[in-house]
């Protein structure tokens, strides 16, 4: 089996804890999520199988965009509400003032990942030295935010935002950097996302749709890579597509395509000094 499925994540499990039970459900052993969703948010979570593993590091960093909600005037120590209320400041709503602070931080910036996340530091998960007390070191990332559009105040202090952005974006950051221009603090109290790239909640599939009909719920191969141009290598190349031989092509230098040849799908390639290379070999 190999292609993904685009699966809908509930509240409460790990990205890692649906993947366990997709292995159990599937009997597959190649299979990974496509970037982590926190246990208390839920919404699109791609998981790719066989050898949709290989794509891993092409559409772990696409697009995301989630539904947030921020709330202010208090804050947690994870950023989230799963944590533990360490401060209180006060906070009074300013409808020009929360779009300027939004729109101040869309674009590309180097983002804070929060000390409760899975990010590594000397071999040692970042959450696991916060437990102790310990802050742990964590360097800024790039990361780009496309949009930050606020939907609607839910409540007095809390609030629906609307996110686009780049693959590695901690949206609690976000939310904390927010707060901090808006001269108080904040957590974000509930996350949906609603698309990974290609994949979104209109095609999402539950577990129990997979459970009880996994081949209907599992996509091909070339479902994430519509997007990307394709190039049609001349049957006489088979063979030597087939032992890796070098093949003259005259397709654009374009970043990557999807490569065919006798209608077989290959993989992805691109053109390296007029010779065609694969650099995602799928067959």
């Amino acid at each position: 089996m190999d292609g993904f499925i685009n699966i809908l994540k509930p509240q409460g499990p790990t990205a890692s804890d649906m993947v366990v039970r997709l292995r159990g459900i599937l009997k597959q052993k190649k299979i990974g999520h496509l970037g982590t969703l926190d246990p208390g948010a839920c919404g699109v979570l791609p998981i790719a199988v066989g050898k949709g593993t290989k794509l891993f590091d092409f559409l772990v960093f696409k697009r995301k965009k989630y539904r947030a909600f921020f709330t202010f005037g208090k804050t947690t120590d994870t950023l989230d509400s799963f944590g533990v209320l360490v401060e209180e400041k006060d906070f009074v709503f300013d409808k020009d003032a929360m779009k300027n602070a939004l729109k101040s931080l869309e674009g590309v910036q180097m983002q804070i990942p929060p000390a409760y996340s899975a990010l590594s530091v000397n071999g040692v998960r970042a959450y696991t030295l916060a437990r102790k007390g310990v802050s742990p070191d964590l360097p800024p990332r790039r990361v780009e935010i496309y949009s930050l559009d606020l939907v609607r105040q839910v409540e007095e202090k809390v609030f629906c935002i609307d996110i686009e952005c780049s693959g590695g974006t901690y949206v609690r950051s976000i939310c904390r950097d927010v707060a901090q221009k808006l001269g108080t603090v904040g957590y974000m109290s509930g996350l949906i996302r609603i698309a990974s790239g290609k994949f979104s909640t209109e095609n999402a599939c539950t577990l129990k749709e997979v459970e009880e009909n996994p081949e209907s719920c599992v996509l091909p191969l070339t479902e994430p890579l519509n997007e990307l141009p394709e190039t049609i290598v001349e049957d006489r190349f088979y063979k030597d597509l087939s032992n890796g031989v070098k093949i003259p092509t005259n397709m654009s230098e374009i970043d990557l395509c999807r490569v065919y040849c006798k209608g077989e799908f290959w993989g992805l390639g691109r053109n390296e000094n007029g010779f065609l290379k694969l650099v995602y070999y799928l067959r």
